[in-house]
């Protein structure tokens, strides 16, 4: 069988990268020689991404590729493979997954000739900042296992207290803090915000949400499909996205979206349809103020597009297919 190598070098957290990563594995484990690589020791990668130990390959020396399938997750590796490829002659076929919009560093980036771009934004930023070839660029969608139980149906929400799931990185980029700062002393006291997530801002971001009535901060958790299950809707406003997986779990579990339309945000959420789309600071405060206006019956017309949305685009089984496809063809 091909060996096929999925590599990323940061298996101590837990984005949408490496969910991404780890959905791409377990579309191929069973048709490759699949293994995953880091840079870390075993006992270092986070137990949440589920990754066993038969299945990981520590990087220690770089020919360990050679002859070899390998999926790229960063591209500041990219440059690293082209010169194992083009000085080292080590006949690596390259897959690199573009993850997020770039602006800076393409004189570092060579492009090979197998690309997975995740969204059109995706696509425009490889095309026209990175001048990468259309033909090299295959579009396929991330996605997530379904694990809604079966028998679930959306209930209407609770207009006295509407919860709203932020799920993200706390940091700069998925601008946490910011909301707060804009937002605070301005929303209905119904609306109650849930951060789920760790990162750079986690303290800042807690102390300006103590004992507010609009905020909570809750953390790291590895129970998101559970709360989005038991939520209201789910909530992201970021300066830039790629395809954010947490909005695709939201549509997973049936929930509307509350969002700007960065990246590929209106791939997945659709003004109108499943979501509350925005630019602006202003307009976020006014959406948020009215949603316990909403009737139950627009709720759940939202809450069932949201559903169809994901299971137009984001299934498992349509990932796997894509991913089986492109390296069935390398």
């Amino acid at each position: 069988m091909k060996k096929v190598y999925s590599f990323n070098s940061e298996l101590h957290r837990v984005t949408g990268v490496q969910k991404v990563l780890m959905d791409v594995h377990h579309a191929i484990c069973e048709e490759y020689n699949a293994k995953v690589v880091g840079t870390l020791a075993y006992d270092k990668v986070n137990t949440d991404l589920n990754i066993k130990k038969s299945e990981y390959v520590r990087l220690r020396n770089p020919f360990m590729f050679y002859n070899s399938i390998v999926i790229l997750h960063e591209r500041k590796f990219l440059m690293f493979f082209w010169i194992l490829n083009h000085f080292l002659f080590q006949k690596i076929k390259l897959v690199y997954i573009h993850h997020n919009i770039f602006d800076n560093k393409a004189w570092m980036c060579p492009m090979p000739e197998h690309i997975v771009a995740i969204s059109n934004k995706g696509i425009e930023n490889l095309t026209n900042y990175f001048h990468a070839p259309k033909e090299h660029i295959y579009k396929i969608y991330n996605c997530v296992i379904d694990d809604v139980p079966k028998d679930f149906r959306k209930a209407t929400y609770h207009k006295d207290k509407i919860k709203i799931l932020y799920v993200a990185n706390i940091g700069m980029v998925k601008r946490q803090v910011e909301l707060v700062k804009r937002l605070k002393g301005k929303l209905d006291k119904r609306i109650e915000i849930h951060f789920i997530g760790t990162g750079t801002k986690l303290n800042e971001l807690k102390a300006l949400c103590e004992d507010d009535v609009n905020f909570v901060v809750d953390g790291y958790a590895n129970d998101v499909h559970s709360r989005l299950l038991h939520s209201d809707y789910s909530m992201l406003f970021s300066s830039k996205e790629g395809l954010p997986i947490t909005l695709i779990e939201a549509t997973m579990s049936s929930l509307p979206i509350i969002c700007n339309s960065v990246g590929g945000n209106t791939e997945i959420a659709v003004k109108g349809k499943n979501a509350f789309v925005t630019e602006t600071w202003d307009d976020l405060i006014d959406i948020l103020n009215s949603l316990p206006s909403i009737s139950d019956q627009e709720y759940l017309r939202m809450s069932r597009n949201s559903r169809d949305i994901y299971e137009q685009k984001f299934t498992f089984e349509a990932f796997k297919q894509h991913y089986l496809n492109l390296l069935g063809n390398l």
